[in-house]
């Protein structure tokens, strides 16, 4: 029968045992690794007005995020809507040139009279009723 011997406890022998058990008893800590589809690996740098910033701080804050998170979930969950569509700045331009038009036919009117521009006035009202329609239904369009 064979009987443990047992070494007295000295630096290299505390060592070797810890390497020992280290090898057998390897822990396992901290948060597991993302899966590939998970890590975020792309940034992008905004500037911010130093009030700018401090709104954003503030509202992180009150949501218990950091500001990378709290910037991350407001961009991805916002709603972004195109400033003016090409088609909404041909119509701006028409109304202008309509309302230019419109101007003229006041300074026509106070000189000559009503009946004398009766004609443009009304030619003028079924362009900006054209305009109108043509506006409302790409506003249709673009909310589909």
């Amino acid at each position: 029968m064979r009987q443990a011997i047992e070494l007295p406890l000295s630096k290299n022998n505390l060592s070797i045992s810890r390497i020992n058990m280290s090898i057998k008893e390897k822990k396992l800590g901290g948060r597991p690794k993302l899966a590939s589809y998970q890590k975020r690996t792309k940034c992008f740098r905004v500037m911010f007005t130093e009030n700018d910033y401090i709104y954003i701080q503030s509202k992180a804050e009150q949501a218990g995020l950091s500001v990378n998170e709290f910037c991350h979930q407001a961009a991805m969950d916002c709603q972004v809507c195109q400033r003016i569509s090409p088609e909404m700045v041909s119509a701006i331009r028409d109304l202008s040139g309509i309302a230019n038009n419109v101007n003229q036919l006041a300074h026509q009117m106070h000189i000559y009279g009503l009946e004398t521009v009766k004609q443009q006035c009304f030619s003028i009202i079924s362009e900006v009723s054209r305009i109108i329609t043509q506006v409302k239904n790409t506003c249709h369009d673009s909310e589909d």
